[in-house]
């Protein structure tokens, strides 16, 4: 599979191929349909060549070895017991292992020396807040009920013309001013 053998090939196919000048008249009875018949044959023996040589390339490459990880999105997992078992010690979100893989990946350090870092530690706390306020708060549709309000509240409301909507708090507002 070196040159020399793909001249020796090329070199075999055109003495296969070439005619001299009577057999060209004799057999095709034009000169210059065989020259381009044995331009076109000649160039499928070279693109012959060049594709066993191809193929043998890349039968004698060894087989490379590619390690790639996943968590979530897709991509093939190949992570290491050691690695698993950090992750579950450190109690990580399975939203947060993406970036402690990416940030080891990038500095080339192992999974447990990522987890150990400030930069990574500071990212995860902070995602944790933001968990937990996303959490508490109402972000919901749902309508706050209606709260009591106290005497002083409905006496102070009708003076300024607020009347209460409810008839227990109308009632309630009456009773108030009869004591006053």
């Amino acid at each position: 599979m070196n040159k020399e053998f793909d001249e020796e090939v090329i070199l075999n196919t055109q003495e296969e191929t070439t005619t001299t000048p009577q057999e060209e008249v004799e057999t095709d009875g034009s000169s210059e349909e065989s020259v381009e018949d044995l331009r076109a044959r000649l160039a499928k023996a070279e693109e012959l060549a060049s594709n066993y040589k191809i193929r043998a390339e890349k039968a004698e490459k060894k087989p490379v070895k590619v390690e790639t990880q996943k968590i979530a999105s897709g991509k093939s997992s190949e992570l290491s017991a050691i690695d698993i078992i950090a992750i579950s010690k450190a109690n990580i979100e399975a939203e947060d292992v993406e970036d402690v893989l990416e940030y080891a990946r990038f500095k080339g350090i192992s999974l447990s020396e990522a987890l150990k870092s400030p930069v990574v530690r500071a990212t995860i706390s902070h995602k944790e807040e933001t968990r937990k306020t996303a959490q508490a708060s109402n972000t919901g549709t749902a309508r706050r009920g209606s709260t009591a309000l106290s005497d002083s509240q409905l006496l102070e409301n009708a003076r300024k013309g607020i009347m209460p909507e409810s008839d227990a708090d109308l009632r309630r507002l009456v009773i108030i001013q009869r004591k006053h």
